[in-house]
């Protein structure tokens, strides 16, 4: 399968609300996972009671082509790059994969009370997140743009050319804190109306204000954003946004949050990644999904990378 698959799932945004199923069901393999070898020392390093139930869980939102998502002839199973690389993470590590559809704002209580035992899919990396309740193992790295209607009427190419716009972003997400900065210095200052950063907590949710014209566009990652495009028939259209705009106020780099009570899970699962990576199985999974621009390098696919904090502790 691969992003063109998800054609049909975005266009039924308003009618589609998925929370808290999950699915045990195989995932189907992209080119070449098939052959992925199980790692009995990996398997071994694996807390005792994953091992005790010869399954993981892992939780997201089933709306983020073409990192996860859905087809609309099938709601109840994930398709994508994380559901690809967790089943393929899943027969080196000799468990099976359980995946749970949890709406964002119930991601980070649902590791903490132990409902899912990985979140991967939305989880922005970031140093104060990696100090507080996960350690986060970074899988991707993705520039940020905004979704805009196709012919881009407000000629936004910029954040400091959207003064007096309704920018929606992901609720508790970095993005509302880069809008800010960007509306205070480029905006305020220059005695132009702010930018509102006005929260949603899914794309589904924020892609429909889009399309009634209750904001003026929709803030996420470039390799998001352009599935959207692909799927809407050219309704709307992708700007990346200059570094100097995203870079001081959010980490482009996103991954897998583990509980801190769970190093030993964390590690496994990067050394699965890792060996992906080294097999060249992980960019074959992107360039499948049409995101080959979003592999992180093998030196900055770590635990906690910005922080440097040791998996399972806090400073």
């Amino acid at each position: 399968m691969n992003q063109k698959q998800f054609v049909a799932s975005i266009a039924l945004a308003a009618g589609l609300v998925l929370t808290g199923c999950s699915s045990e069901a195989a995932q189907p393999d992209s080119a070449g996972l098939e052959d992925v070898a199980f790692d009995q020392t990996l398997h071994d390093s694996l807390p005792q009671q994953i091992r005790d139930a010869g399954t993981i869980s892992i939780g997201s939102l089933w709306e983020t082509p073409p990192y996860i998502g859905v087809e609309a002839s099938n709601s109840s199973v994930p398709i994508g790059i994380v559901p690809d690389l967790g089943s393929a993470v899943g027969k080196i590590l000799g468990v099976d994969v359980d995946w749970k559809n949890l709406q964002w704002p119930a991601q980070l209580p649902g590791l903490q009370s132990g409902n899912v035992d990985v979140l991967w899919g939305q989880i922005s990396d970031g140093a104060e997140r990696e100090r507080s309740v996960a350690d986060i193992v970074g899988t991707f790295q993705d520039p940020i743009g905004v979704l805009l209607p196709a012919g881009n009427p407000k000629e936004i190419a910029r954040l400091a050319e959207a003064c007096g716009a309704r920018i929606a972003v992901p609720l508790g997400g970095q993005q509302q804190a880069a809008v800010a900065a960007n509306s205070e210095s480029s905006c305020a200052a220059q005695g132009k109306p702010k930018i509102e950063a006005v929260e949603f907590p899914s794309a589904q949710a924020a892609l429909v204000a889009l399309r009634a014209g209750s904001v003026d566009g929709w803030m996420d990652s470039s390799a998001s954003l352009d599935a959207f495009v692909e799927q809407t028939s050219g309704a709307f259209m992708t700007v990346v946004l200059p570094a100097e705009e995203v870079d001081p106020y959010i980490e482009t780099i996103t991954g897998a949050a583990v509980s801190k009570s769970s190093p030993e899970l964390s590690q496994a699962l990067l050394a699965a990644m890792r060996s992906l990576v080294e097999s060249g199985k992980y960019q074959e999974v992107l360039d499948n999904w049409n995101a080959g621009v979003s592999a992180l390098p093998l030196d900055r696919m770590q635990i906690n990378l910005y922080s440097g904090t040791p998996a399972g502790q806090t400073p």
